[in-house]
This record gives structure tokens, sequence and C-alpha cells, in this order.
């Protein structure tokens, strides 16, 4: 869910945005594609750990007294799975994105259709397709890692 609901609006801005801003936010989403894991896993404890980033700001502001622990936990775990699996969902969501008719949108707007209702009725149920493409893919990865055996040291 979080894959969607982060994958989603990334996936739309990239089909809103110019030619140039679509490959950066490209490269930023395959980033984890060209890290290694030790290098990506070593970076999440850096910022998540009990002396990290997250925590330093989070005692520098007064929201807690005492660092919180966001690692070797649930939450680490599906941080770190979102990040892997980001891709997985913007992908497919991109490719269907791209194919959809922005005229249909355009004449919705044109017969009285606010921004939103065009996105509603007309966008959103075209980009289904690449809803369930991208939930199947990254349900069927979180599932492998899950149960990979070096899971259990995660």
């Amino acid at each position: 869910m979080l894959s969607l609901v982060l994958g989603y609006p990334l996936a739309y801005l990239m089909t809103v945005v110019s030619g140039r801003v679509r490959t950066l936010l490209i490269v930023l989403v395959l980033v984890p594609f060209w890290t290694s894991v030790l290098v990506r896993t070593f970076a999440w404890m850096v910022i998540l750990g009990k002396r990290g980033i997250i925590n330093q700001l989070l005692i520098g502001w007064g929201i807690v007294d005492k660092p919180v622990a966001l690692i070797y936990n649930m939450l680490g775990v599906q941080i770190g799975m979102v990040h892997v699996l980001l891709p997985f969902m913007v992908f497919p969501l991109l490719n269907v994105m791209t194919r959809i008719d922005a005229s249909l949108v355009t004449a919705a707007r044109s017969l009285g259709a606010s921004p939103r209702q065009a996105f509603l009725r007309i966008f959103l149920p075209l980009s289904l397709p690449g809803v369930s493409a991208g939930c199947v893919l990254v349900f069927s990865l979180g599932r492998g890692l899950l149960h990979h055996p070096g899971a259990a040291r995660w």
C-alpha cells in the first residue's frame, strides 16, 4: 500500500512534467537498482539509527526526549522494502499513464468537469491497469523478500 500511495503521485508527476524533469525523476527512482544492498542498508542505518539524522532532528526540535527505535523493527523493514520496491510500482504506472490520451481529460474539462472530477472519472480509471500491475509486482516481490532465508536476520 505504501508503494502505491507514494508511487502513484510520483508516476503522475512524471507524466505532467517536461521531458528533462521526467528523466531526472526516472534516474532518482532507479538509484536503488544502481546502489549495492550494503550501501543502501548503511545509509538507512545512518538516517534511522539511534544517533541518526531523524532522531537528531526529533530531539533537536523537542518532539521527543530520547531516541526513537526506527530500525531493527517492523518500521525499519517497511521503510527498506518500500525503498527497494518503489520502482516496481512506479514504472508500470508510468507506462500506463503515459499512454493515456491527454485530450480525454481536456475534453472532460471543456465539458464542465472540474480538474478533480476529470482526474477521478477519466484519468484514474484509465490508470487502473498500471495500479494492478504494480500491486502484483510489489506484492510478489515483497512476499519473496520476507520469506528469503536472509530475512530472519533483518
